[in-house]
């Protein structure tokens, strides 16, 4: 598999889970070891721009295509395999844990205090995913109307939640009690294109509006506080576990079918496996081209602005 499609297979994920409530793209994209590289080369797209729009390119599609794709099955099949489509996601964040902690490290020994930090994101996400919980299911009547102040809202929310790992946009526009209505705006475009296209158009305002300051914090965050930011993110990334779980426990507390069972364990294994491989395939790749000259994204390596390690 080329660099190329698995970048845009791994941006297929993160569309994905942007979208799927319970999921959150942005875990998804620190799992899979691209959530910083992605956040460089977009901050700093006007150093390299033509190395930069390579490395971006292929997600932005994958991405792309993802959220698409699954809004259209979330609008009509979802409900009947949620399990099997979260025990799959929750496989490809499993599988990715090892190149996740490698990339905490960063060549450094393991330090204690990356403890807390993975306690203190573990309880900040794992809050989160309660309120969502306790939240999401309230009936509150019909689901609101869009409106474009609302659209831009929502679009604004898909943003921060890409961009902050842990945070569900789903959960966040389910408890608005727009995410019906939000996803009619794309799962039927064409039932009514001119209305649909200016709440779109709203609804991408939003998510630029929110993108520059976002991904700008994020940037100098992981810069200044690599290993303990990234502890903290892996906090959020089995908080995210955890709640993910506890949801489909309690979404199944009737109980499984045998043959049910077994294809959500299929479904886990195959998304471990399909990770590691991912993974192995694109570093092969990545090392590749580095050693013909061509290292991405360029931002990573500019001079006297690189990584910094923050003190304890």
């Amino acid at each position: 598999m080329s660099l190329f499609l698995s970048k845009m297979l791994a941006g297929f994920v993160i569309g994905a889970g942007a979208i799927i409530p319970g999921l959150s793209g942005g875990i998804l994209a620190v799992s899979m070891g691209i959530y910083q590289q992605t956040i460089e080369a977009v901050t700093g797209f006007f150093k390299a721009p033509k190395k930069n729009f390579k490395f971006l390119l292929p997600l932005a599609i994958g991405g792309g295509i993802g959220w698409i794709l699954f809004m259209l099955l979330i609008d009509r099949t979802y409900g009947k395999f949620q399990t099997e489509v979260i025990s799959l996601f929750l496989g490809l964040v499993v599988g990715s844990i090892p190149s996740f902690i490698r990339e905490a490290n960063d060549g450094e020994p393991f330090k204690k205090s990356s403890i807390v930090y993975t306690i203190i994101g573990f309880v900040f996400a794992f809050s989160l995913v309660l309120l969502s919980m306790l939240t999401g299911d309230v009936e509150t009547g019909e689901a609101r109307e869009m409106t474009p102040l609302l659209a831009m809202l929502c679009g604004a929310v898909v943003m921060f939640g890409v961009v902050t790992p842990g945070v569900s946009t789903s959960f966040i526009i389910i408890n608005m009690n727009a995410y019906e209505s939000f996803l009619n705006v794309f799962a039927h475009f064409f039932d009514d294109p001119a209305r649909n296209i200016v709440f779109a158009l709203f609804a991408a305002l939003g998510f630029l509006i929110v993108a520059v300051p976002m991904l700008l914090l994020a940037r100098t965050v992981l810069r200044r506080y690599h290993r303990q930011s990234f502890y903290f993110l892996f906090g959020i990334l089995l908080a995210t576990l955890a709640g993910c779980i506890v949801q489909e426990v309690i979404r199944n507390r009737a109980g499984l079918g045998a043959g049910e069972a077994v294809i959500i364990i299929l479904l886990f294994i195959g998304g471990v496996v399909a990770s590691y491989f991912m993974e192995r395939a694109m570093k092969k790749l990545e090392l590749r081209k580095e050693t013909e000259g061509e290292t991405e994204p360029a931002a990573l390596s500019d001079g006297g602005d690189g990584p910094a390690a923050g003190s304890d």
